[in-house]
């Protein structure tokens, strides 16, 4: 009898489940961020616009990005109203003027319209986020407890944004309030999330779930001589381009081709020339506190600009459900109402750091 009452339910479960697709529905797009103390476009927020595409659609992507749409910004409780304007070649793209400075525990709503789609959003800026570097925190290394070095992390202007390279920086900072970092390429300092870090940052950060991390290069450019290689190959210097030829390359790339570094970041990107490269800014998620800052998070020498945002709820709940994109039929947590997409702000603060080889 128990049985049969099973397979009644089971039968009677499947023969309820409505089958039909859900239908397809053409939808605005938005993705927008904004930073606390800074304006659209300097610290890489901006404003894109495109139409959504069912996903059985062979379209090309371009197509779909929208530059004539109405985009405006407002802060509530403020008359003020901000209309951002598209960016030339660059389709879908919105930027705000640069005198338009967004404030820390603000609320901004984002309204967008094209034709007969319209969609609102908003965001509350994070308050703004403190960070430091402690000198009191140990690690375990080969099973000695060692001390985790310190640096100094109130040495940059967030004004000074964007930054593409160090020689542009020189004029306005003191680089004597820059410390350096040693990159260590063995034992307990490369292999794993829980390797030695080079030093800790600590941050405080309130009404805000989840940190990002961006570490930028700002000496990668740096050309040089091969060096010479140290682990008795053949030809007895590091062939960076794989031509057979000690000459030039862009040498201040941290160059291992060890198995532990390749199974952690994945072999290197290569120009047409064969030289080689890494993808530059990096970022990266935490939540806890003080983050250890090891050897996954740089992959050049020289100086860097690290920058340490903390988000609003928007972003967390975006990501919350499919935080890797695994699954593409999964919709994230869309704060774009009667749209897809994502707006949310965060507040943030940079320091430069010297990332230097160690001579043992």
């Amino acid at each position: 009898m128990k049985k049969i009452l099973i397979t009644t339910l089971v039968f009677f479960t499947i023969s309820c489940i409505d089958e039909k697709p859900a239908e397809y529905e053409e939808k605005l797009t938005v993705f927008s961020s904004i930073t606390g103390g800074l304006s659209m476009g300097v610290g890489g927020d901006t404003c894109v616009v495109s139409l959504s595409n069912e996903i059985t659609n062979d379209l090309d992507p371009k197509s779909l990005f929208i530059s004539d749409a109405m985009v405006i910004i407002s802060e509530n409780g403020s008359e003020k109203i901000d209309t951002l304007f598209a960016v030339e070649n660059r389709p879908g793209r919105y930027l705000t003027k640069k005198d338009v400075i967004f404030e820390n525990g603000k609320t901004y709503e984002l309204n967008v319209s094209w034709n007969n789609f319209s969609v609102t959003s908003e965001t509350t800026i994070p308050d703004p986020i403190k960070i430091s570097s402690p000198n009191d925190e140990y690690y375990i290394c080969d099973g000695e407890q060692l001390k985790v070095d310190s640096i100094q992390t109130n040495n940059f202007d967030m004004n000074l944004l964007p930054v593409t390279s160090f020689e542009e920086l020189i004029p306005f900072i003191d680089q004597n309030k820059i410390s350096t970092a040693y990159y260590k390429d063995d034992g307990c300092y490369i292999g794993s999330f829980a390797s030695f870090p080079l030093f800790l940052i600590d941050f405080e950060a309130k009404n805000s779930k989840t940190i990002q991390i961006y570490s930028q290069a700002l000496e990668r450019w740096t050309r040089g001589l091969e060096p010479d290689s140290d682990d008795n190959n053949s030809i007895g210097f590091w062939d960076y381009n794989k031509n057979g030829i000690k000459d030039s390359s862009y040498t201040n790339l941290i160059y291992d081709t060890s198995f532990v570094y390749l199974i952690w970041k994945g072999d290197y990107l290569r120009f047409e020339n064969g030289e080689p490269f890494r993808i530059n800014p990096g970022m990266w998620q935490v939540s806890l506190t003080p983050t250890p800052m090891s050897w996954l998070y740089f992959d050049y020498y020289g100086m860097h600009l690290i920058t340490i945002s903390a988000t609003d709820d928007n972003y967390y709940n975006y990501y919350a459900g499919d935080p890797a994109a695994n699954n593409q039929y999964l919709l994230p947590n869309s704060n774009i109402n009667d749209g897809h997409g994502l707006f949310f702000s965060k507040a943030s603060k940079s320091f430069l750091v010297n990332i230097a080889a160690y001579n043992r």
